[in-house]
């Protein structure tokens, strides 16, 4: 955990405080809801978000039980690991960033993961140059967590293990569905 976080300056804190910020990654939602719109068309765009909505949700859900359930507290929380932790001071709200208390699993992790699997499986198929884009992104926005000090990598594990399923499922979900599967005629290739 502390190999992981470091003090890595200025930069390398406002960069991991902004990758870990839901906001920083609206263009990228946008282009992917471009990139499904000019591949399928408007109709399955809009199946798809729901998708992503309902991938969100439930992974965020869930990942709410656990740490209500388990309260495994975050890292920046513990008592002898916080005193070792490089903590990164929030530029908004003018204080280090500590969130929740509880950090059993990470929904940034499971969300990030659901959406990576949901939008893959669902309208990305054939487009190669999805996945290691993606993947990176995936890995980004869960490192960010353990630099800033929430989250342990088990934590940011289980999360990638919950999103996974939950982005599976909803694959499986959307396969399954003939009229969804009828709108899966792609307009260009």
């Amino acid at each position: 955990m502390l190999a992981l976080n470091f003090d890595g300056g200025l930069v390398l804190d406002r960069l991991m405080w902004l990758t870990s910020e839901k906001l920083t990654w609206a263009p990228l939602y946008i282009a992917l809801l471009w990139m499904i719109y000019r591949r399928w068309g408007w109709r399955y765009m809009v199946v798809m978000l729901l998708a992503v909505v309902v991938g969100v949700a439930l992974s965020d859900q869930i990942c709410n039980y656990f740490k209500e359930t388990y309260q495994m507290l975050r890292p920046n929380r513990v008592e002898g690991v916080r005193e070792h932790l490089h903590l990164v001071w929030d530029p908004i709200k003018q204080e280090h960033c500590i969130f929740g208390r509880y950090g059993t699993v990470s929904a940034h992790a499971a969300t990030t993961m659901s959406i990576f699997w949901v939008i893959g499986l669902g309208a990305m198929r054939g487009v190669r140059s999805y996945w290691p884009w993606m993947a990176a992104w995936v890995v980004a926005v869960g490192y960010s967590r353990i630099y800033l000090g929430v989250h342990f990598p088990s934590q940011i594990l289980f999360g990638w293990l919950l999103g996974t399923l939950v982005g599976l499922f909803l694959a499986w979900v959307l396969h399954r569905v003939k009229w969804v599967r009828n709108l899966a005629e792609p307009k260009c290739a």
